[in-house]
């Protein structure tokens, strides 16, 4: 049924585009040139239109008629056949424009007769081509006769159930703080200007907007609240009179035979009249303005205090209203669905009652993801099923697969799609491309549609990037795609699994591949593997249609490889390609030429890759329009024909280091709009850059010594937006030619940062000069000055005429300027940095206002952060001229002051929006006497304070308010004698406060007083402190003591449940600690507890067994410790590790075999040598094992409890001086081991001769630091490797080094081999 919806969708816009380059001029002319047939076109074109005509039709039809259905799937091979033959000579055209061969009248004879023969066979074959594409279509326009389908097709209306009030869902789950903070504003009466409010809530299909605002139209106090209420469900086919009567006969409790909107809303106006109400309008789609306006006419009779719920899935319908915050409904968690879904499946019956159904039950409530819908759908599909196979069928089939009358998520979720534009839907659909739970960005996203041809070209004069932008803000605003970071995106499962059925036999994702068939497919992705060899892509054999291949990787930081095979083998056999990327794979050092037979391609991404050299067929790429670079750290140099490029709009060089220079003719890039040059070491811009006219984004301007475009090129850059950088200022040779770059008027740069050079000033007033005449735009919102070296700033700067919008500016390393411009006179500024202005001695009233000394109007009217860093001649902080009656900064929230240290004097007074105070390295700083009484009477924020090696800044601590201080950290003191009492604090870090008077400070009483305390962290500190009481913060969560060279132990008297809190304990570096208490640890709730570098520590805390929710246990040199888990260790670790503790002998008695939590371990030291010869047992579910320093340790057959780890991915071998044999009884039993790592092993001499086949799953095998292996396995190594690395074995290296070894032949299977560093993918 979904794939019922794409049809339309997909071909309509896929024709008209088909259409508009039928018709082109470039397309005319190329047919007059080469003196083909243009009537063919013609012909073309009415076919496509013909068969564009019943396309509604079909889409209907096609629900009910399979054979409607085959029709149109075929028509989409069909016409996307199209696009790539008319794509292939619209190349041609371009090719003959780049080329210089359209001047027809100017070719003689002689010239014709050298054209290329390839060229002429092209020419001839075109015809033929289109004559049988031709022919393909006829065939569709007869079927599409017999099939009766015409373009004659009424609009179908709604076909879904209008929602009611009544409430019908036996409970809501996960809603209690939506309904709590939406019932705040429906009690409120502030009134807005219209005395209606609008609350709006927003969120996708099937979230539960609706039941959230039927429980709250519902609520009793709600009914009590209001006189009139009335419910009306929208729907998308909006219609005013049926909405507004339906309000009407509501309210009046009678039947409505009128028909005439305003006489409907005339007495609907008089029925509100005065009178408090309540309406619900369900299900809004409708974004025209003026419609709402209209709508809403009749409400602004009623009384004050009437409030409007409306719920939509769109956020434009939302922006609409912009009366009350927007409620932003998320999906529920996990567990909310599992109690909805398990509550509609066994009606009142306790779930409990099922307990082998709860478990499977849990997982497909996760296929919900949050839908309360979904949780119902398939709650409701479960009611009276019992039967465990049932539910996990249901597990394990698709929701899109759901029989459609017994569902209706699938229906709401589509609704979404169906009412999408054209366009819209094929780009929506595109978004499913990436797997689930892949966060991509806004701008990528861009770049693939335009490259795939899903965004119309100058549509109503937009540029294609800010048609596609548009687009996705539609998807968005539409809850098709979700916000998930600050600049990323997701699409729900649900949603993604629409848009992978919706496109199935046409999309594909390599690793779900099932039986599709390739030979049709047009679009692939997949997931990278560390080492992607050629066998991955064989089912790709075949795929002649694709025009999609893009690697995806959820690791930002791992290094890939990909097999050579592929790229000189596969890759020239996929000619209709359009998006490529090869991004990340490591071992790539050079693209091969066959990528210029790639004519359709638009976007090549080989960024992060070692490529030193673009091979010049790139330059025939003549469609591309994306070319992404960077991070080819090894690329030097660009094609010399970069200029043929004649389409190419996006070219990021970022981080290519080794890149010092442009090709000479980069000027004729007349379609680039964005530049991205950062990180590289050019010394000068392309000559000319002027002329690339279209330049909308360059990231950096390098102004060069001698060669390149002077700083005036910016002049003809007129459409510069977004960030841009001009470094190497020092470099302008004549003023003038910085007035020429006309900054001032570009009026769509936002973030601007002005760079000189690190080395001297050789004319500092020049300097200035330049600064001068570099005045941006008053719309600026970003600004940052660096290394500058005159002596002043220019008036600009700090006038409140040269900005009205910038909101950041930071200004440092200007070394020689004596004073700060008058910053405080900018009214929108919000954040400033002030770093490393070593001449700069005194601050005073030139900050606030201008240079003149006039009194000024308040100061930093918005600044909310404030920062100076390493100002090593600042003396002096003097407040503004006002006399200090108003607050100097009135909106601060974050002030960071940090290694001044002959700053002296006072910290500002009046801060009342304080919330974060850091002070490092200021030693001569106070506080005022009044600080803390002027400011608490205006704080009120939860205030942090971190003050570091500022005596004078003490007195803070017990001025401040305590009821505002929730994070308080204080470094490098000796003179603190106790804390006031602070019972909100909620985190408290003492760092570097060796000779604090500590037995005054951790009195019992004081320290009973923070009993808000969360996170407590001595480091380095209390050095004099011999016993430290645990329980007597009630609340504490994390405990870390670090470096108390005196303590000896803990007290705990008078505890009683004190210590439930607690769930991490970490003592590090305490060399006199000698014990626990006696009794262990009253710690029911720790999860973490690490003990490390505790020389003197002889017993751990007893009976640790009873710790059962310990997690992770870390304990490590500790020389003398004897006494350690005696009775068992904490039954649910799943982290064990033990360490330089030489005293201790591991037992049978810890029950290691029992732990079935844990998945890690490792067998570090001497003292496990007897147990590992003797009786060791290890948890059969262990995964991952480590056995590393038992020198005594000769032979893996003396680990006798290898044998019963089956489940056994992951075994290194490390630094085991005395391991001479592996044979294959040490290992033979580990049959799902899927990597083996041995490492320095110096005596290591032999692996089993008769191999390593019985390792049926190992795919990696690296052997380092073994120098005396001389071979490998005779008998081979198991078919499932696919990794084999050799380091730093001088013997293996040359028996087995690349292709000269002797050796060679019987590793060359291998898909990748590492050998010192050199990798080779061989297959």
């Amino acid at each position: 049924m979904a794939a019922a919806l794409i049809g339309e969708a997909f071909l309509f816009a896929s024709i008209q585009v088909l259409c508009d380059r039928i018709v082109s001029t470039d397309f005319h002319d190329l047919f007059r040139q080469k003196k083909l047939d243009e009537r063919l076109l013609l012909k073309l074109n009415m076919t496509l239109l013909t068969l564009s005509a019943a396309l509604d039709d079909a889409e209907e039809k096609q629900i009910s008629n399979l054979a409607v259905r085959k029709w149109l799937d075929e028509l989409k091979h069909a016409v996307l056949d199209a696009e790539d033959l008319l794509d292939e000579i619209d190349t041609e055209a371009l090719r003959c424009k780049v080329e210089g061969e359209g001047q027809t009248d100017k070719l003689t004879n002689k010239v014709w007769n050298l054209i290329s023969p390839s060229r002429s066979n092209f020419y001839r074959s075109m015809n033929v081509e289109i004559e049988g594409l031709l022919q393909r279509l006829d065939g569709f326009v007869q079927q599409k006769v017999a099939l009766g389908l015409t373009g004659d097709v009424a609009k179908k209306g709604s076909h879904r159930t209008p929602t009611t009030s009544l409430i019908h869902e036996p409970c809501v789950y996960g809603r209690d703080r939506d309904k709590e903070n939406l019932l705040k504003v429906l009690f409120s009466d502030d009134a807005s200007e219209d005395d209606v409010s609008i609350i709006t809530i927003v969120g996708m299909g099937g979230v539960g907007k609706t039941t959230l605002a039927r429980t709250l139209y519902n609520d009793d106090k709600v009914k009590e609240h209001f006189t009139l209420r009335s419910w009306a469900c929208v729907s998308e086919d909006y219609d005013a009179i049926r909405v507004t009567k339906t309000l009407l006969e509501s309210v009046t409790s009678k039947p409505c035979k009128m028909i005439d909107l305003n006489m409907l809303q005339v007495e609907l106006r008089e029925q509100l009249k005065r009178k408090k109400f309540l309406f619900v309008l369900d299900d809004l789609w409708n974004e025209k303005y003026i419609d709402w306006k209209c709508l809403q006419t009749p409400f602004t009779s009623g009384a004050s205090g009437s409030k409007v719920i409306v719920t939509t899935r769109s956020e434009n319908v939302a922006s609409l209203m912009k009366n009350v915050p927007i409620q932003h409904l998320k999906p529920l968690s996990h567990e909310d669905c599992w109690m909805l879904l398990s509550k509609h499946a066994f009606g009142n019956e306790n779930h409990n009652a099922h307990p082998t159904l709860e478990d499977i039950g849990k997982k497909i409530a996760r296929k919900c993801n949050g839908l309360p819908l979904a949780a119902e759908t398939l709650g409701g599909l479960l009611r009276g099923q019992l039967d465990f196979e049932e539910w996990n069928k249901l597990l394990n089939s698709s929701l899109w697969e759901l029989p459609y009358d017994k569902s209706d998520i699938l229906p709401a979720l589509r609704l979404s799609y169906h009412y999408l534009p054209a366009p819209l839907k094929r780009c929506f659909v595109y978004c499913s491309i990436f797997p689930k739970d892949y966060e991509f960005k806004k701008e990528d996203m861009v770049l693939l549609w335009m490259a795939e041809g899903l965004i119309p070209q100058g549509f109503n004069g937009k540029r294609m990037e800010e048609m596609a932008r548009s687009y996705f803000d539609e998807l968005v605003s539409r809850s098709l795609l979700q916000k998930s970071t600050k600049h990323g995106f997701t699409m729900h499962d649900l949603l993604n699994d629409l848009g992978q059925f919706m496109s199935r036999g046409f999309f594909l994702r390599l690793e779900e591949r099932e039986s599709q068939e390739v030979k049709r497919l047009r679009h692939l992705s997949y997931a990278r593997g560390e080492f992607d060899a050629a066998k991955k892509f064989e089912p790709l054999n075949g795929a002649k249609c694709l025009r999609t291949f893009l690697p995806i990787s959820f690791d930002a930081w791992r290094r890939f490889y990909i097999s050579k095979k592929f790229l000189h083998d596969l890759l020239p056999s996929l000619k209709r390609l359009r998006v490529l990327s090869l991004s990340r794979y490591q071992n790539v050092a050079e693209v091969p030429d066959s990528v210029g037979n790639l004519i359709h391609l638009r976007y090549l991404d080989l960024s992060r890759m070692a490529i030193v050299r673009l091979p010049d067929a790139v330059c025939t790429l003549y469609n591309l329009q994306t070319l992404l670079l960077s991070g080819c750290s090894a690329l030097i140099k660009l094609p010399a024909n970069m200029r043929k490029l004649i389409n190419l709009r996006k070219l990021t060089l970022a981080g290519c280091s080794s890149l010092t220079e442009f090709p000479a003719d980069m000027r004729e890039l007349s379609s680039l709009q964005y530049l991205d040059v950062s990180g590289t070491t050019i010394e000068g811009m392309p000559v000319e850059i002027g002329r690339l006219k279209s330049l909308r984004t360059l990231t950096d301007f390098v102004v060069g010594k001698y060669t390149g475009s002077s700083i005036g090129e910016l002049r003809e850059l007129q459409h510069l937006q977004g960030r841009l950088r001009i470094s190497n200022l020092q470099n302008v040779v004549d003023v003038v030619d910085a007035l020429e770059a006309n900054l001032k008027d570009k009026k769509e740069l936002k973030d601007l940062e002005l760079a000189w050079g690190v080395e001297e000033a050789d004319d500092s007033q020049k300097e200035r000069d330049v600064l001068d005449k570099l005045q941006p735009c008053v719309n600026l919102e970003k600004l940052t000055i660096r290394f500058y070296g005159g002596f002043s700033f220019p008036n600009w700067l700090g006038s409140s005429n040269s900005f009205s919008n910038i909101q950041f500016m930071c200004i440092s390393d200007c070394k020689y300027c004596l004073s700060l411009p008058s910053f405080g006179q900018l009214p929108t500024l919000k954040e400033l940095h002030i770093k490393r202005m070593n001449f700069v001695t005194k601050v005073g009233d030139e900050f606030y206002g201008d240079l003149n000394g006039d009194s000024v109007i308040q100061p930093f009217r918005s600044l909310k952060t404030l920062e100076f860093e390493k100002m090593p001649e600042w003396e002096d902080w003097l407040p503004s001229p006002n006399g200090g009656r108003c607050s100097d900064f009135p909106c601060l929230q974050v002030l960071i002051i940090s290694y001044c240290k002959k700053l002296r004097g006072y910290l500002p007074n009046h801060l009342p929006c304080l919330k974060t105070l850091s002070v490092f390295g200021c030693g001569d700083l106070h506080l005022h006497d009044e600080w803390a009484s002027i400011n608490m009477d205006y704080l009120q924020n939860s205030l942090e304070i971190d003050i570091r090696g500022c005596p004078g800044l003490l007195p803070l601590i017990e001025r401040v308010e305590k009821k505002f201080l929730s994070t308080l950290g204080i470094s490098n003191f000796d003179a603190i004698q106790c804390l006031p009492k602070m019972k909100y604090l909620r985190r408290l870090t003492f760092r570097d406060c060796p000779t604090v008077s500590s037995l005054e400070f951790l009195s019992h009483e004081m320290m009973a007083e923070l009993s808000s305390l969360e996170y407590l962290a001595i480091i380095w500190s209390f050095h004099s402190v011999r016993s430290f009481p645990l329980g007597v913060f009630p609340k504490l969560s994390t405990l870390i003591i670090q470096g108390c060279e005196n303590l000896e132990s803990f007290s705990i008297e008078g505890v009683d449940q004190n210590l439930s809190h607690l769930n991490q304990l970490s003592i590090w570096g305490c060399p006199n600690l000698a014990s626990f208490p006696d009794g262990g640890l009253p710690t029911p709730n720790l999860r973490q507890l690490v003990v490390g570098r505790c020389k003197n520590l002889k017993s751990f805390p007893e009976r640790i067994r009873t710790l059962t929710a310990l997690e992770g246990l870390d304990i490590s040199d500790l020389p003398n410790l004897v006494s350690f888990a005696q009775g068992g260790l904490p039954p649910n670790l799943q982290h064990f590790d033990v360490e330089g503790c030489d005293k201790v002998k591991p037992s049978v008695e810890w029950g290691l075999q029992g732990l079935v939590s844990l998945k890690q371990f490792q067998i570090v030291g001497e003292i496990w040598a007897p147990l590992l010869k003797e009786q060791l047992l290890l948890p059969t579910t262990l995964n991952g094992l480590r056995i590393a320093g038992p020198s005594s340790l000769k032979s893996l057959v003396d680990v006798k409890g290898l044998r019963h780890l089956a489940s056994l991915r992951r075994l290194t071998i490390d630094d085991c001086p005395g391991l001479e044999f592996l044979p294959r009884e040490g290992l033979q039993h580990l049959t799902s081991l899927q990597y083996l790592y041995i490492h320095r092993c110096p005596s290591l001499e032999f692996l089993p001769a008769e191999g390593l086949l019985h390792l049926t799953s190992l795919q990696e095998l690296r052997i380092r630091g073994c120098p005396k292996l001389q071979f490998l396995p005779e008998n081979g190594l198991p078919p499932s490797l696919s990794y084999l690395e050799i380091f730093s074995c001088s013997t293996l290296e040359k028996r087995y080094e690349n292709k000269t070894g002797e050796d060679w032949a019987k590793i060359s299977h291998i898909p990748c081999i590492e050998i010192n560093n050199e990798v080779i993918i061989s297959v």
